[in-house]
């Protein structure tokens, strides 16, 4: 049987790993200077079986940096980690939808392992604090 205090100890790895990888993703979408808007959006407006008006990907890709950062924020938050990690799922949900309309099937495969990582931070304990280490 693996200890509580062990598996708190992942839990926190799982969700700073979490919080690193949507931080470092929407500051390098903010620092782009434009260019993951004009990159996806272009895509968007391609030739896809799926068709999305403009409008709805425009207001989208500039939606998304500040998602990122505020998930990222909300999972530093042992009150807010429930309501997160389910913005986590809602969230790469929505990126893999956008990736199938892309037809970019090797990126939907990779989306699972994000629900994965959420998944193992939804079902895992938790510390009650990020300064201290819970013993049992």
């Amino acid at each position: 049987m693996i200890e509580r205090s062990t598996l708190k100890d992942a839990e926190r790895i799982v969700r700073v790993l979490m919080v690193i990888i949507l931080f470092t993703a929407g500051t390098s979408k903010f620092f782009s200077h434009g260019g993951f808007f004009e990159y996806y959006a272009g895509l968007f407006q391609g030739d896809l079986r799926i068709r999305l008006p403009a409008f709805l990907v425009n207001a989208y890709l500039q939606v998304i940096p500040f998602v990122e950062i505020g998930l990222g924020c909300a999972l530093l938050s042992n009150r807010y980690k429930v309501l997160a990690v389910y913005g986590w799922f809602a969230f790469m949900l929505s990126l893999l939808v956008g990736h199938y309309i892309l037809q970019e099937w090797s990126s939907v495969n990779q989306m699972l392992d994000y629900f994965f990582l959420g998944l193992l931070c939804f079902v895992l304990p938790n510390h009650q604090s990020w300064l201290s280490r819970d013993i049992a």
